[in-house]
């Protein structure tokens, strides 16, 4: 570089701290601006009952590690700067109702399932099933690398390796319609049910099966894990290579608006009325923040933010954090003798699935809840209190992520009344498995819509910020008439989870982005070189 640019950075997310490390790396100036006093947007390891008394963590929002790319894992050296991630062992059970559930293991031995309604077919087609979607996620892996893939490139590398059935529904069908096509169980649909964002009746649900399916974990395509020390520990790892590469993080600074001049964001004006000036403006935060709270209205934002209006999200999800007088035994799970590692799944039937599609983005909590469960700090000593406290004898958390729920309670924004709601219903279903857990919660945490808008500054009030479903999907995750990562204005970028490839902690969109902004810095360094003229 010629000289240094000057690089704001609004939101400490791991996308942000990603672009940071990157751009820090490559000789740029940068500062990355965090409102809240925590680095790590929803990335983070906290100790939400320290008022109890109780040193015990959690991760406090994403909880699973897995889709982080392990190209950014390997560039950034991110082990040797504290990240450890591990594999559980068992990988999951899933918990039907009537004590029916299906177990995978993680090493030697063949999975376990007791559903009434399976057959040999269905047996055969579930391993076919799952055969072909671990081949389509490969397929669709590479591709997050380069923003320009578009979703026909994609049935095409489907088509090509011969995946006919799952190009024909990734971005036309739902992920129903696909399992119909190898299994004819509703019990075995119920627990595919649980592997992807939304609704399995609803168009977009295949490609977020695939999505997931995109994980690794120590060198194991496909697996999700956990992170030694919390999620938080990702970001802190990322946090270190920003700043010995030369980026200034501040936390406890907010930024209250952005100041722009025709095409170019001029200053940044921070809560406290300071003022500063940046050669790029690059936007972490949600979109809806950037758009509705951050700029000014005007022409030039005007597009967005009708689109924007249009498309805000609203299904919503949710995690609850449990800490225990004691170790739970759950039911089905003591029957087998599972040691209560790994994640826990507890799946609606399939009726209920279907009907939570219609009434939860109407506004309205479903009548039964889909769950995600696990005992990180059985797995991980480091997360569990150093000195059990008298409230919690057993020192250990339940994390419990609620897969849907409306982002509006009807028209209306969450209430703290409506988190208990949640609270409620959650302990609810967890008591069908586990009947002892009422009596073994000593403290509980919820983390709403509500709390992710009022703590996590997501106005968007999805950790997605746009729906993963084939509207938003490659070539269509850019805001209207932009470039990907690019908005209206010539230098100010986005990079959250609402840019190429979407949601989960992949810190692929901070990355592309980096790489985006050096390319342009290229392209323009050789422009600027001047016509050497030949005798």
């Amino acid at each position: 570089m010629t000289a240094a640019k000057t690089v704001a950075i609004v939101g400490a997310g791991h996308n942000g701290l990603t672009a940071a490390a990157y751009l820090a790396k490559a000789g740029y100036s940068v500062d990355v601006f965090e409102k809240r006093d925590t680095l790590g947007g929803l990335c983070v390891t906290e100790k939400p009952f320290a008022k109890f008394g109780s040193e015990v963590k959690v991760s406090t929002v994403a909880s699973y590690f897995g889709m982080l790319r392990k190209e950014i894992f390997q560039e950034l050296n991110l082990e040797e700067h504290g990240l450890k991630p591990y594999l559980t062992n068992p990988i999951e059970i899933v918990l039907l109702d009537g004590g029916q559930f299906s177990f995978t293991p993680r090493e030697a031995g063949e999975g376990r399932s007791e559903i009434a309604s399976l057959t040999d077919s269905d047996k055969e087609g579930w391993q076919r099933f799952w055969c072909d979607m671990q081949k389509a996620a490969a397929i669709i892996y590479p591709g997050y690398l380069d923003s320009s893939l578009t979703q026909k490139q994609v049935e095409a590398l489907l088509l090509e390796a011969k995946l006919d059935k799952i190009a024909a529904h990734i971005f036309d069908g739902s992920l129903l319609d696909l399992l119909k096509l190898y299994v004819a169980s509703e019990d075995l649909m119920a627990v595919a049910a649980t592997c992807t964002p939304g609704f399995v009746n609803l168009v977009g649900s295949v490609f977020g099966c695939i999505h997931h399916g995109t994980a690794e974990t120590a060198g194991e395509f496909g697996a999700w894990g956990q992170v030694y020390g919390g999620m938080g520990e990702i970001t802190q790892a990322l946090a270190k290579v920003a700043q010995v590469s030369g980026a200034r993080l501040h936390t406890g600074c907010a930024v209250r608006s952005l100041a722009n001049e025709g095409e170019r964001i001029t200053a940044i004006e921070f809560e406290n009325g300071e003022k500063q000036s940046f050669d790029i403006v690059i936007a972490n935060c949600d979109s809806y923040v950037l758009f509705e709270k951050l700029l000014s209205k005007q022409p030039a934002t005007q597009t967005v933010r009708d689109y924007l209006s249009e498309n805000r999200p609203k299904v919503s999800a949710a995690k609850l954090h449990f800490l225990l007088k004691a170790m739970p035994a759950f039911t089905t799970l003591k029957k087998i003798d599972h040691n209560h590692k790994g994640v826990i799944v507890v799946a609606p039937p399939l009726n209920a699935v279907k009907q939570a599609s219609q009434t939860v983005p109407a506004g309205a909590m479903p009548e039964r809840l889909m769950l995600t469960m696990a005992f990180p700090t059985l797995e991980d000593p480091s997360m569990a209190a150093q000195k059990a406290d008298k409230n919690a004898s057993g020192g250990h958390v339940l994390t419990v992520d609620v897969h849907y729920v409306p982002a509006k309670i009807g028209e209306n924004a969450w209430s703290e009344k409506d988190d208990d709601v949640l609270l409620e219903m959650t302990i609810a279903a967890i008591e069908e498995q586990c009947p002892e857990i009422r009596q073994l919660i000593a403290h509980s945490y919820v983390v709403s819509p509500r709390v992710l808008a009022e703590v996590f500054n997501l106005a968007s009030l999805s950790c997605w910020h746009l729906p993963m479903t084939p509207q938003y999907l490659f070539e269509k995750r850019s805001l209207p008439d932009c470039a990907p990562y690019e908005t209206p204005f010539a230098n100010l970028y986005i990079c959250g989870a609402g840019t190429y490839p979407g949601g989960n902690v992949t810190a692929v969109n901070g990355h592309n982005l980096a790489k985006h902004l050096l390319a342009k810095q290229k392209a323009e360094a050789k422009q600027e070189v001047p016509c050497q003229l030949q005798a």
